[in-house]
């Protein structure tokens, strides 16, 4: 039987590469810059490792995406004129990266659900929250 580090390893390999163009496909739509992106996915990423053997307590999917967007909330603050796309101005952060990933990325809703660390029905709440949300802005008078 192998050492259980070395168990650890290569699960945690195995998360990041199943993740890690997801990941940096959702950093880069949230912050424009792709070299911004990577450092932000790759802080997030080395996070989770540093505490994996306790993450895989829970759901390695949703600490994982929770110091992603954390990660990412740094950045834009680091910014001197941060501008957050168009969905995460106007629409509740879940909601948002829901659509985000659906609409905008075309990932499938069980891939985008997964990434999160969601259900699919979970997931599609927050899609048609997104959706309401959005047209009741567009419905809205200017001014």
């Amino acid at each position: 039987m192998p050492p259980r580090r070395t168990v650890l390893t290569l699960g945690y390999a195995a998360f990041v590469q199943l993740r890690l163009r997801p990941y940096e496909q959702y950093a880069r739509a949230r912050l424009g810059d792709g070299d911004l992106s990577r450092r932000a996915v790759a802080r997030a990423l080395r996070r989770t490792e540093l505490s994996w053997s306790t993450v895989l307590t829970d759901d390695p999917a949703t600490f994982t995406w929770r110091v992603l967007r954390e990660a990412i909330a740094d950045a834009l603050a680091g910014l001197a004129a941060p501008d957050l796309d168009d969905l995460h101005r106007v629409l509740p952060a879940r909601a948002a990266d829901a659509a985000l990933l659906h609409e905008r990325l075309g990932m499938p809703m069980g891939a985008a659900a997964e990434l999160m660390g969601l259900g699919e029905p979970e997931l599609h709440v927050d899609l048609m929250t997104a959706r309401r949300l959005l047209a009741e802005k567009r419905r809205a008078p200017l001014g």
